[in-house]
């Protein structure tokens, strides 16, 4: 019997920590995929695996060219990008951070404070722009399965469908590009290459009322809660950040969602969800110039709520338009999670999207440049 326990105990002992909670650290990534590619794992046997697993840490696009150069297929890929856009609003590995000494509270305060000076007079000399947008959608593949009853007023119980297996495994399952407006911050779609189905419950931004950079620094810095929380290395520059949170009496952060199934004395009908909400995040700052080089959003929703969770994150450059140069949307990642069966109260389990994509091809609305 105690050689039974030992021999139980070894076996534990033995067994990876990734394998155990399913959080591994970048290294521990690193490792394991050298490890299989030693033991000639092939790339179904390498992808599935790492579909078992999530990071504890951000996979920065460095780390992530140099694995996916490494990766022996596309299956392995394509979950290498999964772990990446999963990562995206984690801080990264200790050893990515400058090993720079905290600043003190009025140099965190004239950091801040010139942030918000930067980003207010960036948005006041923005004209009106245009860009093309990509998106790539990643999701479950079986989601869309039975559309039909959707669209052609079948039953509820057809046109949802039930999602198999591991609810965190993800797949790339479509990409589109929208042609959008930019308007003192505020971002409108103008046209669309994506199939209108594909938009049932995920962000509608159509409505315009997200926040602009320039409006969150505001209201944050009006509110008191914007507070010191670390370095990093953003291109190459080391970058202040920032913690901040909105409260909801004073957001003009809504989400819009289409659609989710209700029930009253007439039955069932379609109706979508929107909400302002009050949101959280964190500030990436160039501490030099100002600029603001990212910002990570965190929508706040009541336990009731249709929609759980909706998380941004939008990394800024700039772009040359007819001579000028403009601080700009260059890249974004959105996590949502819904209660895909509205108040229907069927069991059905929620659904999970991730977008990431990046913005190019700006020019001045109306113009005729392409």
């Amino acid at each position: 019997m105690k050689r039974l326990v030992w021999m139980l105990v070894l076996l534990v002992m033995a067994v990876p920590t990734w394998a155990a909670n399913k959080k591994i650290s970048v290294q521990q990534l690193n490792d394991l995929l050298v490890s299989m590619q030693q033991r000639k794992k092939t790339d179904a046997e390498i992808a599935n695996q790492l579909k078992e697993i999530d990071l504890s840490e951000e996979l920065t696009a460095t780390t992530m060219s140099n694995l996916l150069f490494a990766a022996p297929g596309p299956l392995t890929s394509e979950q290498i990008n999964v772990l990446g856009v999963r990562s995206s609003m984690l801080v990264p590995p200790p050893s990515d951070l400058p090993g720079l000494p905290t600043p003190d509270v009025a140099t965190q305060k004239a950091i801040a404070d010139k942030a918000i000076d930067v980003a207010v007079k960036s948005n006041q000399q923005s004209p009106h722009l245009t860009a093309h947008k990509a998106i790539s959608r990643y999701g479950h593949r079986n989601e869309f399965s039975n559309w039909g009853h959707w669209e052609g007023g079948g039953s509820w119980e057809g046109g949802v469908t039930r999602e198999s297996g591991n609810r965190s495994i993800m797949y790339l399952t479509s990409k589109f590009t929208e042609t959008v407006d930019l308007n003192q911050g505020a971002e409108r779609v103008s046209a669309s290459s994506d199939d209108p189905r594909l938009r049932r419950l995920i962000p509608t931004p159509e409505g315009g009322t997200r926040p602009s950079l320039s409006q969150i620094l505001r209201q944050a810095s009006e509110s008191g809660n914007i507070h010191w929380l670390r370095w990093e290395t953003i291109g190459g520059d080391k970058t202040a950040i920032f913690s901040f949170a909105v409260d909801k009496k004073k957001s003009i952060y809504g989400v819009d969602y289409c659609c989710f199934i209700t029930y009253g004395n007439n039955g069932h009908e379609w109706k979508p969800f929107k909400k302002t909400v009050g949101y959280h995040g964190e500030f990436f700052i160039e501490p030099d110039t100002g600029n603001t080089l990212r910002i990570v959003m965190q929508a706040e929703f009541a336990s009731t709520d249709f929609v759980e969770q909706e998380d941004t994150r939008i990394d800024y450059g700039t772009a040359t338009i007819d001579g000028n140069v403009y601080v700009v949307p260059v890249s974004f990642y959105t996590h949502s999670d819904v209660d895909s069966s509205g108040d229907s109260f069927r069991g059905y389990i929620d659904r999970r999207t991730f977008l990431v994509g990046s913005y190019g091809n700006y020019r001045l609305a109306g113009s005729s440049h392409k």
